[in-house]
């Protein structure tokens, strides 16, 4: 009886195991009918892949950008080296939205076909950026003709890692202004110089606390505000030089003088020299960043023999100046 309990036990582990190798490789060959494995052929779902990179060469992978799928309202973000991928997502077209902060928003349209997995490859548009901008107004007491003229400068620096600017302006909505700014080569600064009648205005001091936003526009028309500054100040009154004056005949190295300058403001001074040559006036010295305090100033480099004219200037903390009149003295 233990033989033959022994035997039907052993037929009955064999069988078990038969059974278990045919299933085996009957489900190894059966159909694909799982919805959800990606190698059924009626695998309902798709995928979207692909790399965000830089417009500039070398084409560097973006980092941390928004990928959005609108049907499926998902969104991602790129990995270190600009890459994303969207999966399990049905077949719908729809539109992929690309967005960071510093890079132009961009999108594609995603239409399916029979495929099972699409790879997009999308250029993004760095924004320019503002590194540095003064506005000032300009003041200049003159004789000829007499009275005062008004100027607004404009200074900025913009920075285009794209190599894409085609334009930067100057932009003011109240004064109805918007006007293109030269591109300085050697200082690297777009800059301007507008009258009283470019600001569509009658006096300079209508700016005074008014926004003046620098706009850079690239080669494919697209415009950004990349920033702006505003106008702080108007200085009218000029500071009145005393000595040398009235074609004075003084040294090569002369002593300036002025009467002191009393205001509420921070402020320095900056004497300018000149020659007295209507035709052809050259300046042949200026020094800079002179001490409010002062009310004289040496001069150490000498003037050659020649008839000069000279300036003082104050100039405040935002770059706002107003020039003296000038005043005349030889050299002989």
């Amino acid at each position: 009886m233990k033989k033959t309990g022994f035997n039907i036990f052993m037929k009955w582990i064999v069988s078990l195991n038969l059974f278990t190798i045919s299933f085996y490789f009957m489900s190894c060959n059966a159909p694909k009918n799982n919805p959800l494995d990606p190698n059924n052929p009626n695998y309902a779902f798709v995928t979207i892949t692909g790399k965000v990179q830089t417009y500039s060469i070398p084409h560097d992978g973006i980092s941390g950008v928004s990928v959005y799928w609108g049907p499926s309202n998902i969104i991602v973000n790129t990995d270190n080296n600009g890459n994303f991928s969207i999966g399990n997502i049905l077949p719908v077209n729809g539109k992929l939205i690309f967005q960071k902060n510093g890079f132009r928003a961009d999108t594609i349209n995603i239409a399916w076909g029979s495929s099972k997995t699409l790879d997009s490859f999308i250029y993004l548009f760095q924004i320019p950026t503002l590194d540095s901008i003064s506005i000032y107004t300009v003041v200049t007491n003159q004789f000829t003709p007499p009275g005062q003229s008004y100027q607004l400068y404009v200074n900025s620096k913009v920075s285009d890692k794209d190599n894409d600017i085609d334009t930067v302006f100057v932009e003011n909505s109240q004064l109805n202004l918007k006007k293109a700014l030269d591109f300085n080569a050697a200082s690297k600064f777009y800059e301007t110089v507008l009258s009283t009648q470019d600001l569509n205005i009658t006096d300079i001091e209508q700016t005074i606390g008014l926004d003046f936003n620098i706009v850079a526009k690239d080669h494919f028309q697209n415009e950004y505000n990349v920033g702006s500054s505003n106008v702080t100040r108007v200085i009218k009154n000029g500071v009145s030089v005393l000595y040398p004056a009235n074609d004075t005949t003084v040294s090569a190295t002369p002593l300036f003088m002025w009467q002191r300058y009393k205001t509420g403001y921070p402020f320095t001074y900056m004497i300018e020299v000149y020659t007295n040559d209507f035709a052809n006036s050259q300046l042949v010295f200026r020094g800079e960043n002179i001490s409010s305090d002062s009310v004289s100033y040496q001069l150490t480099t000498p003037l050659s023999t020649k008839n000069y004219y000279w300036v003082l200037w104050v100039i405040d903390q935002f770059q706002n100046r107003c020039r003296s009149l000038p005043a005349t003295f030889n050299v002989k």
